[in-house]
């Protein structure tokens, strides 16, 4: 018997089918068209099939994505000693709170605290450490990481990052997160004309997940706009993220006084929203490729923005908060002094060259002014001196 061979691709089927993909069509089935904030937060965050769920995620080389806090401890170090610095300009309180908000695979707390552990042990003395996440593995994932190097249940504590920042009493301290926003979910949104519109996420007449355009799910995205000062331009694209300056203010909420130090990629609103930005900033990844279908493979893929930097200023601001200008992570680290720490790398380098040259290459990571050394990172502080030395050391 011989058959036909079929236009009908079924390998690519199974390429972008996975567990997620039924349930978010069922939910379109049943609802209707849902947001692309909808379908990023379940593609993301869904509590057995997100991304961030898959028992086989790995940070680092080795994943999809790379931080910082993956490339060196080194970059752990140096935010501890901008953490020290910190308390010192605080009057030294007691207890003194150090909270990461998103903390990932626990390695920059585990650095941080290792440091000041060492390296400031009177600040450690006092010290209350918080360590926050939306997911309950990753959670037990941190706890065992940080057990593992030696910090026990009474100098840490774990817990779900909305549960922590909804409590009433406020602390004295820093409030720290490394590529925590970009992550949150985002709508959007299109301006045809004098309206925006909003894209959402349907099924085709294939039954396939697709973008389709239509009205604002919500007045608040148009109010976003309204409160920047900015539009986008005619025909572009751009993201809307909502959760953003709620997680913000949720953060400046805790503190009676202190610092939020948010480390992230990002721009200005007006950057953002550049009438030559056409499709915005959304970015899909796997195995650190960019993947040209945000939609397929829903679970599978690393979904990523880039952080209105503005909104964040705006919502600390209405907490009381100071904010200077932010700069990047390479200038930040010049003030924090990786200066030094690689000339000190390199006078050790006749006894452990091998060390030294790692210390260099991670070190050229970091700054890499195309890569990690182009994120933004922004001071908020209240009732506190806000001339801190990741930000002593702008390019001009």
């Amino acid at each position: 018997m011989t058959s036909t061979p079929s236009a009908f691709d079924d390998f690519a089927l199974a390429r972008r089918a996975t567990p997620l993909t039924s349930i978010v069509a069922d939910e379109i089935r049943r609802d209707g068209p849902i947001t692309f904030a909808r379908f990023m937060a379940l593609a993301l965050g869904h509590s057995e099939y997100g991304y961030y769920a898959r028992p086989g995620f790995t940070w680092g080389a080795s994943g999809d994505f790379q931080t910082s806090p993956e490339v060196s401890p080194v970059f752990g170090y140096l935010w501890a000693h901008q953490v020290s610095e910190c308390w010192e300009r605080l009057g030294r309180p007691a207890p003194f709170h150090l909270v990461e908000v998103g903390a990932g695979s626990g390695a920059f707390s585990e650095a941080m605290l290792t440091w000041l552990r060492e390296r400031a042990p009177e600040c450690f003395a006092v010290l209350h450490a918080v360590v926050l996440d939306g997911m309950p593995r990753r959670i037990e994932d941190q706890r065992a990481r940080l057990e593992r190097a030696g910090f026990t249940a009474t100098q840490v504590e774990h817990a779900d990052a909305a549960e922590w920042l909804a409590r009433d009493e406020r602390v004295t301290g820093v409030v720290i997160s490394n590529e925590c926003f970009d992550a949150l979910p985002v709508h959007i949104v299109e301006r045809r004309g004098d309206e925006l519109h909003e894209w959402h996420v349907a099924l085709d007449d294939a039954n396939s997940l697709a973008l389709q355009l239509g009205a604002l799910s919500t007045p608040a995205l148009a109010a976003t706009f309204e409160r920047l000062g900015v539009q986008p331009g005619d025909g572009c694209r751009a993201e809307v993220c909502l959760d953003a300056p709620e997680l913000m203010r949720a953060m400046a909420r805790r503190l009676e006084r202190g610092y939020v130090l948010s480390i992230d990629y990002g721009h200005d609103a007006e950057a953002l929203y550049a009438s030559w930005r056409r499709m915005g900033t959304l970015m899909a990844f796997q195995a650190h490729s960019p993947q040209p279908d945000p939609l397929a493979q829903p679970g599978l893929l690393d979904l990523t923005t880039h952080v209105n930097l503005t909104s964040l200023a705006q919502a600390a601001r209405a907490e009381g908060f100071e904010v200077p200008p932010h700069v990047s992570q390479m200038e930040a680290l010049v003030g924090l002094g990786i200066g030094e720490a690689m000339q000190g790398a390199q006078e050790r380098a006749g006894s452990d060259f091998l060390a030294y040259a790692n210390a260099r290459r991670a070190a050229e990571t970091l700054m890499d002014p195309t890569g990690l050394g182009r994120i933004r990172v922004l001071v908020a502080a209240k009732d506190a001196p806000s001339d801190l030395a990741c930000l002593s050391m702008p390019m001009p």
